[in-house]
């Protein structure tokens, strides 16, 4: 199975978990028009942040991309009218801590960063072996509470990373030109 087949798949069993007329509602406030930075739940920089970020996880190729279809704005959308207030408190000190990480990392700030610089970021948080994946993923599904302050600011980042991941793929592959370009399924 191609990758984007199992991207596809996931992110359509992760859609069903959202009420339709959600969904519809969001899709009809995203365009296939260039992206623009508004938001309505994150900052300005952070919108540039999470539009590098869908780019990297669904890069244009012989279809469109993430950017195309203005991903990072449904992303945006799904953060305010979705999630929880804990699950919107926990992406915003994520976004922070990408923030502050991606400083750290490269040395520029993240509206600064170039494509490598966010390359570098991705790498070093994901290209992991599988025992910290694991351990990655059992933090996540940690009670908060219960990690120790030196994990917390793990646990901000790789949730907001995955979030948008989430988001992301299921964005990508509910989209009307998505569904209509029928990626072989």
């Amino acid at each position: 199975m191609d990758r984007r087949m199992a991207l596809k798949n996931m992110a359509l069993s992760f859609g069903f978990a959202v009420s339709g007329a959600t969904i519809i509602s969001l899709f009809n406030s995203c365009s296939d028009e260039k992206p623009t930075l508004t938001s309505e739940f994150f900052k300005a920089s952070d919108m540039y942040n999470i539009a590098q970020l869908v780019d990297f996880i669904l890069p244009k190729t012989a279809t469109v991309g993430a950017k195309d279809l203005n991903i990072a704005h449904f992303v945006d959308k799904m953060c305010q009218h979705v999630l929880d207030d804990q699950q919107q408190k926990e992406m915003r000190l994520g976004v922070a801590e990408f923030s502050k990480k991606f400083l750290k990392i490269t040395g520029n700030s993240t509206t600064e960063g170039t494509q490598q610089d966010y390359e570098l970021m991705l790498s070093t948080y994901f290209n992991v072996s599988k025992d910290q994946e694991k351990a990655v993923f059992e933090m996540l599904d940690s009670d908060y509470n219960t990690l120790s302050n030196a994990i917390k600011p793990d646990y901000h980042l790789y949730t907001f990373m995955t979030t948008v991941r989430e988001l992301s793929l299921l964005g990508y592959y509910t989209s009307q030109t998505i569904m209509e370009l029928d990626l072989g399924a």
